[in-house]
């Protein structure tokens, strides 16, 4: 009985001392996540402000009128995509990716096999054959596509909805604005990972009282 309370206390120790690392290496690491986080969250903070006030300087020089929601598009297309992934360690990470990076390949996957064969085979026949020498027009029933769909061009600029020159200033806000999304991903990335670490550490820190009470 002795011997084997000797190992089960020897255990118990070693199992101990392996808490207590695991412990300080969730501590420093949620430590240094928060620093960074903060860092992050000024820097988010900075850009937001600087974004507001270029566009506030927009639209000093161009008019309230001329830079406000009545300039917005009527077709308005996503600049950028959000994408998740969850690794082994359980934290979620957020990805942020211009939305013009694969539009191309995303369309090509949707479309099914074949369709670019079924609707140019009827244009084709209609140019070969005899006295077809005007533009056979669109085909009947199609339904009109977008200028930037039809020529795989990527979304247009939002800038171009208040004019064709737009001052410096309302750049400057539209880049701005852009640092703050990729920002916005970073930062939900890091409170993701820091939750995940908060919730390890309780695990451990009450394995470790558990342990405690058990030698008491």
């Amino acid at each position: 009985m002795g011997r084997g309370s000797g190992q089960r206390c020897a255990q118990a120790m070693a199992e101990l001392a392996e808490l207590r690392r695991a412990l300080d290496e969730r501590l420093l690491h949620m430590l240094g996540a928060l620093e960074t986080l903060q860092d992050k969250r000024e820097e988010f903070n900075r850009r937001v402000e600087q974004g507001w006030f270029s566009l506030s300087k927009a639209r000093f020089a161009m008019g309230c009128k001329s830079v406000s929601a009545l300039q917005y598009g009527a077709h308005m297309e996503p600049q950028v995509r959000v994408c998740t992934s969850q690794g082994q360690s359980g934290p979620v990470t957020f990805q942020v990716i211009p939305g013009d990076l694969a539009p191309a390949a995303k369309t090509a996957e949707e479309s099914p096999a074949g369709e670019g064969t079924r609707t140019q085979d009827p244009v084709m026949r209609r140019r070969k054959g005899p006295g077809a020498a005007e533009d056979p027009g669109p085909l009947s029933g199609a339904a009109p596509k977008h200028p930037a769909a039809q020529h795989g061009a990527s979304p247009q600029d939002p800038l171009t909805w208040f004019g064709i020159l737009v001052p410096q200033s309302l750049r400057q806000a539209q880049n701005s604005f852009k640092e703050g999304i990729l920002l916005a991903g970073e930062i939900a990335s890091l409170q993701s990972e820091i939750e995940v670490l908060r919730v390890q550490y309780r695990v451990l820190l009450e394995r470790k009282h558990q342990l405690l009470a058990a030698e008491g």
